[in-house]
């Protein structure tokens, strides 16, 4: 039965990662920055960003780790971000596709764990 539960929280989990994901980028700001550089935390790389928001200069990383050897920007690009000025943490970049497919990849295996442990119990 634990598997089913777990199962049905990844499966929740996904959705609520694409849904905060869609909202977020729709009521963003859509923004040109520089990409500034990058910064280690808590064993993960992510990209820095520098932009003006309101007259304002931020530098704030991105969402989502990466490597810089395969980034596809260089530092100095020109790159359009998503801002959400509620959240001053990080930024998304435009495009990316990355927390959709953590989104479907949580969905699909909490699906395959619940159904898995269903069929074993004998539900069907």
């Amino acid at each position: 039965m634990f598997y089913v539960i777990f199962g049905g929280i990844l499966v929740f989990a996904g959705f609520y990662l694409i849904i905060k994901c869609l909202v977020s980028r729709k009521k963003g700001v859509h923004l040109d920055a520089a990409l500034a550089g990058f910064q280690d935390e808590k064993g993960a790389t992510y990209p820095v960003f520098t932009f003006r928001y309101e007259g304002e200069e931020l530098t704030l990383p991105g969402g989502v780790p990466a490597n810089p050897s395969k980034f596809k920007h260089q530092v100095g690009d020109n790159v359009r971000i998503i801002f959400n000025p509620s959240n001053r943490k990080f930024v998304d970049i435009e495009g990316s596709a990355t927390e959709y497919i953590y989104g479907i990849a949580a969905i699909v295996c909490g699906a395959i764990l619940a159904l898995a442990s269903l069929k074993k119990m004998g539900v069907f």
